[in-house]
């Protein structure tokens, strides 16, 4: 017989725990599997020979009224029940030519950088300035949202203006407009690391909304480590009637008519509920245990896009030394090193494994938490970055099974582990004579207790492309199936909290039969506003979306959205008509589609083309446009007649960059159009723009055909 909730959430990491925990609260009956045998996810401890070691939390951010964790905490209870510290100084780094100490007051810390770069006074303080703009607007937008002030989708950019701007540009971008100094921007952006990602590729507001919280609402560290944080949370679930049953794999999600009905674990346990929340990696939860004949293709594509591009994992060496750090004047709970200035370089040895180049993170845990090592002992961690492809995934070529015996991968992860003591140990007189115990993990032991494909520890790439309204929603096509965690919402332990307290708020409404938007990040449809629209076969279809970069006029070749389909302008193979406008004049450009198409019909003999000039729209709102750009496919699809194909008549060619619209010496279409047609052999017959083009292209078109 089946046990029944109105709640399953899969997965105790920190997102899956502050879900249950907010659910359990509003009274829920709420039940969480885990596969593990502790809650936390990355949260989490192991203790060898009485030293307790932090899996992973190196500084939470913003436990102070204000931050991003302090709201989450409070309504969670864990204030109750742990013991937080804050960091003074935050941490220090030491690059080649500069030891920089980041101090818990921002304008001490500010004062410290002009000391070390004093030609770039004001542009530091102007990038402070900006960082905080930013991290204030998107606070806005969260309580906008709790207190329905919100504006509409198509009124957030005027409302929230700097979080646009720093969610639709890369962290070096954003860096730029204020600083000139490239070893200031390196020095200043030593948490990059955190991320996973160099300032290059690093979503800016990635970067810019921790570091606020960190520098005005505090670098925090719990007594009892991250671990007491998830038992705090476990604990106030269960004091509201939730559960929690370790040692459960999750195998399965029934559906029945479109919805979920019941989970399923590989102990032959059926839990029954009404709506269905998972913490697990989007490819299991979507892919495997619900499975791809109950979603559409479109978003099977987007779970498998996000999951093939995973962030980073890690390479961590744990010490229990006896030694006491503290009593002979390591005065550092968090040291950054760093061997050069070139943060793509860092970047690139952190991902070929070069671990005598990589930058690293010495942290010293007794400075925060005096009760995780014995008297006159000390706690010490190493931590870089390292990808799970090194090696040959680690010696294992994919062998997984019994990889912890496998004695090629035990000879790699050692080789590289003491690589990385052995260049402590110059800072450290003695330390390697003073080690009781040391163990290493890998990206094969983050997916060994995680689950996560590749090891990665911040769900997938943090791109500029990729995060805020780009990420995977909450949401999913099965209507009560939601999605939370650091593959929907980015890493970090703050942020899986927030992404719990978000999608508690669309439970909640779930049940209360209204909808309700993310409270940290603009939804994809919008809510006011007319979409863009193309038109085929006299049918309205939105502004597509690109997926390719054009390259020069002389070679481009254009990718269709959604079919996949590549027009070679400089060899069509057919006569082609390329429709060319922007967002202003899409509905001229879909006259133009329907007047060729009434006149040549057959797709066989005439290609015609929309070629939308796209280079306006911020990268923020691309993934707005590609959803956008399936269902109207979709649509297109569906209105063709018995034998017509979509992919040849429906050829939609974003222009992201407008390289290939100015190639062909078009610019500021507003509500004009220009229309070319090339023959055969990709050679121009005729090129028009304004009232009458569309039909002297016809004219060129007619002798091309002939």
């Amino acid at each position: 017989m089946s046990e029944k909730f109105d709640v399953v959430v899969i997965g105790a990491g920190l997102g899956g725990l502050a879900t249950a925990g907010y659910l359990a609260k509003q009274g829920r009956s709420v039940l969480v599997l885990e596969h593990h045998t502790i809650p936390g996810g990355y949260a989490h401890e192991f203790k060898r020979r009485g030293y307790r070691f932090e899996v992973a939390l190196h500084a939470l951010d913003g436990a102070g009224p204000g931050g991003w964790a302090y709201q989450q905490s409070a309504d969670l209870e864990v204030f109750d029940q742990v013991e937080f510290r804050r960091m003074d100084p935050f941490y220090t780094v030491e690059f080649p030519d500069h030891k920089v100490v980041a101090h818990a007051d921002l304008v001490a810390y500010e004062a410290e950088l002009i000391s070390h770069f004093p030609n770039e006074v004001d542009g530091i303080r102007s990038l402070i300035d900006a960082m905080v703009k930013t991290f204030f607007d998107v606070r806005r937008f969260v309580y906008d949202g709790e207190n329905t002030r919100r504006p509409g989708f198509s009124g957030i950019p005027n409302s929230y203006p700097h979080m646009i701007a720093a969610m639709g540009q890369s962290w070096e971008e954003f860096m730029s407009a204020h600083i000139e100094s490239e070893e200031l921007a390196s020095v200043f952006s030593t948490l990059w690391a955190y991320y996973g990602l160099p300032p290059s590729q690093l979503n800016a507001a990635t970067f810019i909304l921790p570091w606020v919280s960190y520098h005005l609402y505090g670098a925090y560290y719990p007594e009892g480590g991250s671990m007491a944080m998830s038992r705090a949370i476990e604990t106030t679930i269960m004091k509201y009637g939730g559960e929690l049953r370790y040692r459960q794999d999750v195998d399965g999600i029934e559906v029945v008519d479109g919805k979920a009905v019941a989970v399923t674990t590989t102990k032959g346990l059926r839990v029954e509920a009404d709506l269905i929340i998972s913490n697990a990696n989007p490819n299991d939860t979507m892919l495997r245990f619900i499975g791809p004949d109950h979603l559409p293709d479109g978003y099977v594509g987007s779970v498998k896009e996000a999951t093939d591009r995973p962030a980073l994992g890690s390479l961590v060496v744990y010490l229990g030394l006896e030694k006491d750090l503290i009593a002979e004047g390591w005065p550092y709970h968090e040291l950054f090193l760093a061997t050069t200035y070139d943060l793509e370089d860092d970047y690139a040895a952190m991902r070929e494994g070069r671990w005598e180049d990589v930058g690293l993170v010495i942290s010293h845990y007794d400075h925060v938490d005096p009760t995780c090592s014995p008297e006159g002992s000390s706690v010490m961690s190493i931590t870089t970055l390292a990808s799970w492809d090194y090696a040959d995934q680690w010696g294992t070529h994919g062998g997984l099974d019994d990889y912890s015996n496998n004695e090629r991968y035990l000879e790699i992860k050692d080789a590289a582990g003491q690589t990385l003591v052995n260049r402590v140990a110059e800072l450290i007189p003695g330390l390697k004579e003073s080690i009781v115990h040391i163990e290493i993990g890998t990206p094969i032991t983050n997916w060994r207790y995680s689950l996560n494909p590749s090891g990665s520890i911040y769900g997938s790439e943090q791109t500029v492309e990729n995060m805020y309204m780009n990420r995977l929603s909450e949401r999913t096509p099965i209507t009560n199936v939601f999605l939370t965690g650091a593959w929907v919402f980015g890493g970090g332990m703050s942020a899986a909290m927030m992404s719990g307290r978000s999608v508690a708020r669309r439970a909640d409404n779930y049940f209360a039969g209204e909808s309700a938007e993310s409270l940290f990040t603009p939804d994809l449809e919008p809510d006011t506003g007319d979409e863009p629209v193309i038109l085929e076969d006299e049918r309205r279809l939105s502004t597509p979306a690109a997926t390719t970069a054009p390259t020069p006029r002389s070679s481009h070749t254009l990718t269709a959205a959604v079919s996949g389909r590549e027009i070679d302008f400089a060899s069509p193979g057919l006569p082609t008509v390329l429709v060319f406008h922007d967002q202003d004049s899409v509905k001229a450009g879909a006259a133009a589609v329907i007047a060729v198409r009434s006149e040549h019909e057959d797709a066989a003999s005439v290609t015609v083309a929309n070629v939308v000039d796209l280079q306006s729209v911020p990268k923020l709102f691309r993934k707005f446009a590609e959803t956008s750009m399936r269902k109207s496919y979709a649509r297109a699809e569906e209105g063709l007649s018995e034998g017509k194909r979509a992919e040849d008549y429906v050829v939609i060619l974003p222009d992201w960059d407008g390289s290939a619209t100015q190639g062909f010496g078009f610019s500021d279409m507003g509500e004009d159009i220009g229309v070319v047609v090339l023959d055969t052999d990709g050679e121009i017959a005729g090129f028009h723009r304004g009232e009458n083009a569309t039909d002297e292209a016809l004219e060129d078109l007619r002798r091309v055909a002939d």
